[in-house]
């Protein structure tokens, strides 16, 4: 029987006025190899404000997930998203598929998501 491979990775982004940092870590789960750098450490950091949101994502390690996208649950945004910005490129949120339900999907290495209100 083979292990569940996973697609997407969920991640729920609550609102918040200021600065917060968050962690992802994963790894083989199956010994020492973490030792020898295969592992995954990502670090979010997350700065809202007004009318706008940051998500900006710095990764260690060399694990490999088997997911290639994030699908971020977006909770509290005091504002209805209008522009979006990926890795500083404009992008339509229907490329983002930003949806009524504030899910917003992106791809796993993406370095800075920026949104801001109209």
């Amino acid at each position: 029987m083979g292990a569940l491979e996973i697609k997407a990775l969920y991640i729920d982004v609550y609102f918040k006025e200021g600065t917060e940092i968050s962690l992802v870590y994963e790894d083989q789960q199956d010994g020492y190899d973490y030792k020898k750098g295969r592992y995954s450490l990502r670090r979010f950091r997350l700065k809202g404000k007004g009318n706008e949101l940051i998500i900006q994502q710095f990764k260690d390690g060399n694990f490999i997930t088997t997911y290639d996208r994030f699908i971020l649950k977006l909770h509290g945004l005091p504002f209805t998203v209008g522009t979006v910005h990926l890795d500083n490129e404009p992008v339509d949120p229907q490329a983002i598929k930003l949806n009524g339900d504030n899910l917003i999907e992106v791809g796993k290495d993406f370095t800075e998501l920026h949104l801001i209100g109209i």
